[in-house]
């Protein structure tokens, strides 16, 4: 009963900082989250609704901005952020379930980008999908790279420096250095 209390005022808590407007917002967010992740570097900025699962897995570095909607989930998995990165609203990272995602220095990343460490195990037909567990894996994103909006990035997926991911593209294999992929069907192209 007690634990069950704690627990309701620790998510009201949460939702009065992810919630609260204006300049007085980002510095209750910013204390809040200095406590909650594992490490965080300086000037920190947060638009009203962005959320966090398992803080204590995540490492945000300096001058990073997480915009109106976005999230960072990593129970039971890891998430790593670097220098001078722009997150846009409504993108989901998402390292739960054992995965672990690493995002380098001076990257951006557009509206609606859904970025996922691990997918449902669904090929034992005796068991339901929901029920069936994960298979993790790693997601690496190096240094000065743009992913447009809308994109998806599968597991087990490097993404080199200096690469830009076009808007609407699934990304679900590796991308080199200095290159440019298109559409879905992921065409890389080498920057001219």
């Amino acid at each position: 009963m007690i634990n069950k209390f704690f627990n309701e005022i620790k998510q009201f808590v949460n939702f009065i900082a992810i919630y609260f407007p204006g300049n007085s917002g980002i510095l209750l967010r910013r204390v809040l989250y200095k406590v909650r992740l594992n490490s965080l570097g300086n000037n920190l900025f947060t638009q009203i609704g962005f959320r966090l699962s398992c803080p204590k897995n995540i490492n945000i570095g300096d001058n990073v901005r997480l915009l109106q909607g976005s999230s960072l989930n990593s129970c039971k998995g890891k998430i790593n952020i670097g220098n001078n990165v722009s997150i846009n609203t409504n993108t989901d990272i998402n390292a739960s379930d054992g995965g672990e995602i690493e995002i380098g220095n001076d990257v951006l990343i557009g509206k609606n980008v859904y970025i996922r460490a691990s997918d449902h195990v669904y090929l034992n037909t005796k068991k339901i999908i929901s029920q069936s567990g994960y298979d993790s894996g790693k997601i690496k994103i190096g240094n000065n790279v743009l992913i447009g909006s809308n994109c998806v990035i599968l597991k087990n997926v490097t993404i080199k420096n200096g690469s830009v991911i076009e808007s609407g593209s699934v990304v679900k294999k590796d991308v080199g250095e200095n290159e440019f992929v298109t559409s879905n069907s992921q065409i890389n192209n080498k920057f001219q």
